[in-house]
């Protein structure tokens, strides 16, 4: 039996639809299409990276070149399934060349789409993908190797601190791609103990507790 779709399922598909047709930044023009996001509407865990790459505006797809691939088998190590995780951007516009989105390109979007998605999915978890979309979440100057490695709150919209959602910061997978080894302390252990924890959170092993004060 087809599960009911819900309000906020709802909203979250017309949310993406609206999405889909946005030209509010100059990006829109130079790519191919919108890349939303992929996955269920319920999901418990929502992934975030920067933006899409060519292989993403090709597909529609976040996350499906060897990124992605390299991703899932993060997730997978970890008992984790990409169907069932929510995966998104904080640009939804591959920007030219594949630069960096500026803080004006960024801001519109998250301004206009991202924070309504994540009030729509209210997630058990959090996972950022890299300096931009960790940076931006946290409102933080801290470079990814400073900020990982711990559980950090994202406040949504109508929510207060003890409330708010569970954040883990990860290195991008584009990173780990160009860093191989898998000794102790490298970025590959390390991603390796992060997705633990953020399964272990998921299957309420592990409190997800917020350490310390956040360092700008």
């Amino acid at each position: 039996m087809t599960a009911p779709v819900t309000a906020p399922a709802e909203a979250l598909l017309a949310l993406e639809a609206r999405n889909r047709a946005c030209t509010a930044c100059p990006l829109r023009p130079g790519c191919t299409q919108v890349v939303v996001a992929d996955g269920p509407l319920h999901a418990p865990l929502v992934v975030i990276g920067e933006a899409p790459g060519g292989y993403e505006d090709r597909e529609g797809r976040p996350f499906v070149g060897p990124a992605g691939q390299l991703l899932d088998r993060i997730l997978g190590a970890a008992g984790l399934d990409r169907r069932a995780t929510y995966v998104t951007h904080l640009v939804k516009c591959r920007p030219p060349a594949d630069r960096a989105p500026t803080p004006q390109e960024t801001a519109i979007c998250t301004d206009l789409w991202l924070r309504a998605q994540l009030a729509l999915l209210r997630p058990r978890v959090i996972v950022t993908l890299g300096n931009a979309a960790t940076q931006h979440l946290l409102q933080s100057h801290r470079g990814i190797s400073t900020l990982r490695g711990r559980w950090y709150t994202y406040v949504l919209p109508g929510q207060s601190e003890p409330q708010g959602v569970p954040l883990r910061p990860l290195f991008h997978p584009a990173y780990l791609l160009r860093h191989e080894s898998r000794l102790p302390g490298h970025p590959r252990s390390l991603t390796w103990h992060d997705i633990q924890e953020v399964a272990a959170a998921l299957r309420g092993e592990q409190p997800p507790t917020p350490e310390g004060d956040l360092l700008f």
